[in-house]
């Protein structure tokens, strides 16, 4: 597989939205805070930061790999794996690649797959802004051994689920049989099935953190918001030791889910950090938000509100710079934030 970080990279330029979702998705993967609380921050800089991660990923004589393969019809939507948002497809479109969910798998144990659904936009929907009846959505779930190199050959379907049906009656006698999609007429879906999962190692990731939704939302938005500020100061400053301390744990928890060696993290890094250099680079309007809880209420972050499929959904502070060939590309900080137990508001720290 290439480099996720390769991958966001190389996806954002706006002619191509659903490459933009992408790139969303994986920057969210690699902002991030602390799994081993103790480690002062100060300890990682931008120029050991990579054979900090390198010391902390294991290698075993098997290594599962999760994936997910989704197919939808006449509805757009949002994956999220143990309440982690991992996938957002806006743009109507099919998406034939996998989607690779270890990053949010934890542990071993029961794991909770949740898909929230949205009526295809009207040109793709007979011009109505509801679902159809033959709205259909389907997710396949898969692992592999990265040990083995995920040959092809030796995944393994872990489980299959379709969207609910209901049956409903149809014909001058009613006696026609018409399977149609359980959320007709609805304009939002959402739906939660479960598979079991076994993984070689342990992360910490958000499971400790204090329940945000009941703080006071007014004072906990204000936190958020000074966090926000504060990661825009950092890229404005090019602080990059600062920057590297911010992101090491969350970089660490994903490249342990995936096993990666030492020329993938430093690839991974590099790529990571060098659009900060880019001249071009500029912060956008940091306004038109709303937060959003994830993880069980224990992660929350800034959301756009936004019907553009290019900014649907995603991060309220993100920056726009031109690549080398001139194209505008999108940099969304999305900072899932959580807070660990017995820390005040002041103390939130990044998750992922």
């Amino acid at each position: 597989m290439k480099s996720k970080i390769h991958e966001l990279r190389k996806a954002n330029n706006f002619s191509v939205s659903n490459k933009a979702i992408i790139y969303l998705t994986l920057i969210a993967s690699l902002t991030a805070c602390s799994q081993k609380k103790e480690k002062p921050m100060n300890e990682i800089t931008a120029s050991n930061i990579v054979e900090k991660i390198t010391k902390e990923v294991k290698h075993y004589p098997k290594e599962p790999f999760y994936y997910i393969y989704v197919a939808n019809s006449l509805c757009v939507y949002e994956i999220l794996i143990n309440d982690y948002s991992i996938k957002k497809l806006f743009k109507y479109e099919q998406q034939a690649t996998p989607i690779y969910i270890n990053e949010a798998i934890l542990k071993s144990g029961k794991q909770k797959i949740t898909y929230r659904i949205y009526p295809a936009p009207k040109e793709f929907n007979s011009g109505s802004d509801v679902f159809d009846f033959e709205t259909e959505f389907r997710v396949k779930v898969f692992v592999n051994d990265n040990a083995t190199g995920l040959q092809i050959e030796n995944q393994k379907l872990i489980t299959e689920h379709n969207a609910p049906t209901k049956i409903r009656m149809t014909g001058h006698q009613k006696d026609i049989p018409l399977t149609e999609f359980e959320g007709k007429g609805q304009k939002y879906y959402e739906h939660s099935f479960y598979f079991d999962a076994e993984v070689p190692y342990n992360n910490e990731g958000w499971s400790t953190g204090q329940d945000l939704k009941k703080l006071d939302q007014k004072n906990l938005e204000k936190a958020i918001i000074d966090f926000y500020m504060k990661r825009k100061e950092i890229i404005l400053n090019k602080n990059k030791d600062t920057f590297a301390g911010q992101v090491f744990v969350g970089l660490k928890e994903q490249f342990i889910a995936e096993y990666r060696d030492k020329e993938y993290v430093r690839d991974a890094w590099n790529e990571f950090i060098e659009v900060y250099d880019n001249t071009t680079y500029e912060f956008q309007p940091f306004e038109n938000y709303k937060m959003e809880f994830f993880g069980d209420g224990k992660i929350v972050c800034l959301r756009q509100i936004n019907t553009d499929p290019r900014y649907r959904e995603k991060s309220a502070l993100f920056g726009k710079y031109k690549d080398a060939d001139g194209n505008t590309r999108a940099d969304f900080h999305n900072l899932y934030l959580y807070l660990p137990q017995g820390k005040k508001l002041s103390e939130l720290e990044m998750i992922r």
